[in-house]
Parts: C-alpha cells; sequence; structure tokens
C-alpha cells in the first residue's frame, strides 16, 4: 500500500532544543507552575494552541459529540482489575475520530504528534543503572522544562472558552479512561492509536498494561536525548535504555512524522519533503536522509541542523539523524555534504561525509536494510519499529504487565490506577447501572459544557438528550 497517495492522516513528531541548562522550573509535578514571562523561558511559556479545536464550530461540535458519546458508553465501568480489549478499542477509536474531525492539517498533526511524543519522551529518561530512580514509562513528565516544550498543548486542563473541546486527549482521560488504566499506560495506548491512524492500520503495535504511575520525577527531563549528535543517541538509547542500535535507528524513524519548530526546539522544517508527505508513518525517513544532498546550516540561536534545496523549502535533518548513516562529529562544527554530485555542489569544497559502515556499522546496515523492496514496502521498518517500541514503553514493567482480557468483572469496591502517588483522583466515580435504563450523571452539551439531567428538565430539553435522561425525559420502557 502506498500510504503517501492517501491525504487525511498526521503529523506526528517534534524535537526537543540541542542545548539547555539545568532550570529552577525543571523540578515541577505534572501540572507544573508556569515558568516566568521572560526571554529564558519564553519557549516554555509559548503555545501552538490547537485554535481550530474551539474556533471552528463544525470540528468543535464533532469533538464535543464524540467525548460526549464515550462518556456515555463506558459510564457504567467504573471499577476494574483488568484492562479489557473494549476499553483500549475504545481509546484507539476516540484518537482516530478526533483527529479525523480537526480539519486544520496543521493542528490535526499537533494534537497526534503530541500524543506520541507524550509517550516517547515518558520511556526514554530510563535508566537502567539507577536503581532508585529508573524511570521510563511512568507517566510522569515536567511539562515547564525546555525538553518537554509544546506538549503543554496536549496534556493541558480544560481552557477557561474552548471547555473540554480544547484538550480533549486529557479530558477523556481525566473523566473516562482514569478509572480504567493509568496514566502511563493511557499515552502508550494513546501513541499506539495516533502510529494506527497515521499507517492507515497497517501498523497495529502490542500493548500490555499495568505501568505505575509517578506524580515527581526531577531527573527525567534532563535525561532526554540532545539533538547534537550519536554520542547523545547512543548514552540514551543504547547505554541508558539498554536498547540496540537497530532499536534506536527505528525509533528515530518517527521523525518521518510532523515537523520542528522554530519556537520549541530552534529547527524549522518537515523531515521529508512536504507537509502533506509529513503526516504518513513509513519509511520515507531513512529515504530522504540518504537520497537527500543534505549540508550544514546555521539556525536561530547559532546551532546547526543540515538542509537541500532552495530557500523556498522548509526541510531539515538535525545532526542525531544525520550520524546514523553519514559519519559527523557531534556539535556545530560540521563541514561536509551528504552528497556532492547534487545539490551538495560547491559546498564546504565540495568534501563527501563519509558514511558510518566503520563507526556505526549496524546503524548503517540497519538502514540499508529499510531501503530494500522499493518505496512501498514498509515490512522491515515496521518489523523493527514494533521490536524497538514494545523494548522502550515495557522498561521497568517486563514483569509486571498483563495482557488485556476479552471481558472484565467490576469488583465491589471502586479502585483507582496502579500509582505511587495518594493524591486523591480527579475523575467521577459512578455506581455500576441497577437498571437497563437510567440517566447519566453527566454529559457535555454540543459546546462542550457539562450539563446534568436537572438542566435538562428545567430547560425542557428531553427532546434532544433522552438518551443521556431517559428516566427524567420518562422515555424508560415499561418493566414487564
Amino acid at each position: 500500500m502506498n500510504l503517501r497517495r492517501h491525504k487525511t492522516l498526521l503529523l506526528l513528531f517534534s524535537t526537543v532544543p540541542n542545548s539547555y541548562s539545568t532550570c529552577p522550573h525543571s523540578s515541577g509535578q505534572i501540572s507544573g507552575i508556569l515558568p516566568p514571562n521572560d526571554s529564558q523561558h519564553q519557549n516554555l511559556r509559548l503555545r501552538r494552541r490547537l485554535d481550530t479545536l474551539t474556533s471552528h464550530p463544525e470540528t468543535h461540535d464533532a469533538i464535543s459529540e464524540i467525548i460526549s458519546q464515550r462518556r456515555r458508553s463506558l459510564q457504567s465501568s467504573s471499577a476494574f482489575t483488568c484492562l479489557s480489549t473494549a476499553s483500549y478499542a475504545a481509546l484507539k477509536d476516540d484518537v482516530a475520530h478526533i483527529a479525523s474531525n480537526i480539519t486544520d492539517f496543521g493542528d490535526r498533526g499537533h494534537f497526534l504528534g503530541g500524543i506520541l511524543r507524550l509517550a516517547a519522551h515518558d520511556f526514554m529518561d530510563y535508566d537502567v543503572g539507577d536503581e532508585t530512580n529508573p524511570g521510563g514509562p511512568d507517566g510522569c513528565l515536567d511539562l515547564t522544562h525546555a525538553n518537554n516544550a509544546g506538549l503543554s498543548d496536549i496534556w493541558c486542563d480544560d481552557d477557561d472558552d474552548g471547555g473540554p473541546v480544547a484538550c480533549p486527549f486529557k479530558f477523556l482521560y481525566d473523566k473516562v479512561y482514569s478509572s480504567v488504566m493509568s496514566r502511563a499506560d493511557y499515552w502508550v495506548a494513546g501513541a499506539n492509536a495516533a502510529i494506527a491512524f497515521s499507517s492507515l492500520h497497517t501498523l497495529d503495535l502490542p500493548f500490555r498494561w499495568g505501568r505505575v504511575d509517578r506524580d515527581v520525577c526531577a531527573e527525567s527531563s534532563d535525561r532526554l536525548p540532545a539533538d547534537s549528535g550519536c554520542a547523545a543517541v547512543e548514552g540514551v538509547f543504547l547505554h541508558r535504555m539498554g536498547l540496540s542500535w537497530t532499536d534506536a535507528v527505528a525509533l528515530l524513524g518517527g521523525h518521518t512524522l510532523g515537523r520542528g519548530d522554530e519556537n520549541f526546539s530552534g529547527h524549522p522544517g518537515t523531515w521529508v519533503e512536504t507537509a502533506e508527505e509529513s503526516t504518513v508513518f513509513d519509511k520515507a525517513y531513512y529515504t530522504e536522509l540518504v537520497n537527500r544532498p543534505w549540508r550544514p546550516r546555521e539556525v536561530a540561536g547559532g546551532a546547526v541542523d543540515w538542509t537541500w534545496g532552495g530557500r523556498q523549502l522548509s526541510v531539515m535533518m538535525l545532526n542525531a539523524d544525520i550520524c546514523l548513516y553519514f559519519d559527523i562529529p557531534d556539535g556545530n562544527e560540521q563541514n561536509c555534504c551528504t552528497n556532492t554530485e547534487r545539490d551538495c555542489r560547491g559546498f564546504f569544497n565540495d568534501v563527501q561525509c563519509n558514511t558510518t559502515e566503520i563507526v556505526r556499522p549496524e546503524a548503517k546496515a540497519t538502514i540499508d536494510e529499510f531501503l530494500r523492496g522499493g518505496r512501498d514496502n514498509n515490512d522491515a521498518f515496521f518489523g523493527a519499529y514494533t521490536s524497538a517500541w514494545a523494548k522502550a514503553t515495557e522498561l521497568g514493567n517486563e514483569n509486571n504487565l498483563n495482557d488485556l482480557q476479552p471481558t472484565c468483572v467490576p469488583t465491589s469496591v471502586p479502585t483507582g490506577p496502579p500509582t505511587v502517588s495518594t493524591a486523591p483522583s480527579n475523575a467521577p466515580v459512578t455506581p455500576p447501572p441497577t437498571a437497563e435504563c437510567r440517566d447519566v450523571e453527566l454529559f457535555l452539551d454540543g459546546r462542550g459544557r457539562e450539563r446534568d439531567c436537572a438542566w435538562v428538565l428545567s430547560r425542557d430539553r428531553c427532546g434532544r438528550f433522552t438518551d443521556e435522561c431517559p428516566v427524567t425525559c420518562n422515555v424508560c420502557d415499561p418493566v414487564a
């Protein structure tokens, strides 16, 4: 299947800043305090808001209805000791339906890309050598840290004006899925849904549940890889996470989706030729990496990334991408081009970058393997990505996770998701239904505002909300 012929998908990955120092605002919790409004913290406060979720009436109403329907359908699952295939499938459907109803291409990409980044940034802080705070997929990120800039658009609380529609991914967790899975499980499951959607369901990643949440992780953000080169890639993926070069190369293939942002990472552009191509999850990242004539360029702040073509193209690769196939030094002192026979001719005295056949042979061999079979054959890439993703998302939890179950039986006492925090959950606890016909406690109206059945009765709205309030509206079938 040629995935790039389909135009209704997404953007999925972004980058982290290439350098930063420890900041007193980097130790906040998940709901952290906003940093100061000054130049030093400007990139932490900037939000590429998902404006069309609230400003476009059709988008707003469609997402509001998706949220409302899901709250009704899972209303009775207040306490489970397992995670069912139905709940997992429901989340995958929700992500796909919300994404497909975001008509603005950039906002759709930022929504789905942020979900994937949440999961990736959560597991990339794993340190196999730290027995006290190993990190890994534990549902804990410091959203005020420069490394996580932009993620507060995705994991956010209700906007005063937009309501839950402004932050649909987190709202669905708080009001629906927090009763059946931990935050860490939710991020991984959501990322699986984003990749399934972007690959037209040709890549369905494995999932097991049971990750335990943490609410404070001061060490997390400083463990994320910088984009300076392959020393950082090797240090994070191989040494701290315990993965292989094949795993690292496969996971970085997520850059085939989405774009870098000048306000957040300082590196503007897509990894592939067009914005349309950056909405498809396939092996194009590797095709672009090897076949294009990449040359260094200086961006704002003096950092260096790589580009090709003329000024009209907004394309880029990071040092951490180029170094997988070409032997370049870490840092900003770059003096070669990846293909001096093409657009690179005349740059840097026509110095050709050597390949990594000697210094990183496994990385180069992995990319060569991915490129075999033609443009539309993603089998090798998808196979390696599946293996690497399963390892990365289960780090530190390998012996504690459980398979999805066909059905789940409610326990007699409601329990929340696994967590090491004693903070109370803000998710509503709803008792199981006592009859087929009953009112829901809360629902969303067409503008995304929470309502109850008393409001329906007082406003004479039974004609519209009989599904939510069948008892109040007196439409229940009589009991024989």
